[in-house]
Order: C-alpha cells, then sequence, then structure tokens
C-alpha cells in the first residue's frame, strides 16, 4: 500500500491534460519520516524511489487520482483546485488508504 501511497498523492497536483512529457513529484504523509519520489508519466504510468511501477488515472472533476500497481488500487482526491503545474506546487491530499499529506512538485521535463 505505501507504493501507491506516494502515486496517489503525487499525481493530484496537477491535471492529467497539462501533464506533458512527465513529472516528478515529492511526497510526505502525516506522520512519516520518509519522502517517496514519484514519475509520472503522460502515457499513463508511473515509477517510484520504492521501485513500485504501475498505471494512474486522473478525475479533474473530483480531483482524484487512482493508482494501480502490484500491490492493488490506491485513491488519493486532494484539496483546492487544479492549476496549471509549476516546480514548487504543493497540495494537500488525503488518501483512501488513511492517509494525508501533502506532495509537491519537484520537475517537470517536456
Amino acid at each position: 500500500m505505501r507504493k501507491l501511497i506516494g502515486l496517489a498523492t503525487a499525481s493530484l497536483l496537477i491535471a492529467a491534460p497539462a501533464l506533458a512529457g512527465s513529472m516528478t513529484v515529492e511526497f510526505a504523509a502525516d506522520g512519516e519520516t520518509d519522502v517517496i519520489v514519484v514519475t509520472l508519466v503522460d502515457d499513463g504510468t508511473y515509477s517510484s524511489s520504492d521501485g513500485s511501477t504501475g498505471s494512474y488515472t486522473w478525475d479533474d472533476e473530483t480531483q482524484t487520482l487512482c493508482g494501480t500497481s502490484e500491490e492493488g488500487e490506491v485513491c488519493a482526491t486532494f484539496e483546492g483546485e487544479a492549476s496549471e503545474p509549476a516546480v514548487g506546487d504543493t497540495r494537500a491530499f488525503t488518501n483512501t488508504a488513511g492517509m494525508s499529506g501533502v506532495a509537491t512538485i519537484t520537475a517537470i521535463e517536456e
């Protein structure tokens, strides 16, 4: 589950159509000391610093990202409205695994 938490947190910073190439997001869950880095690719796939890979979907209307890997599916909902992504943007999240925290965009590649 922890692997998918990073994915869910990361993707919700942006609206999927705005993503061009790839985006790297660093996230920290409340009460956790480890930070997970996730790279989202515009083809709907991701990889994370903990070794997990899989696919993701983004629902712009509900600001919900769902990530699927060999461990199953986790969805996260972000607070606020998505905007054109920029390095340094942060958003709070809550996911279906009961975790919450903050995600930060650290790189955008076209």
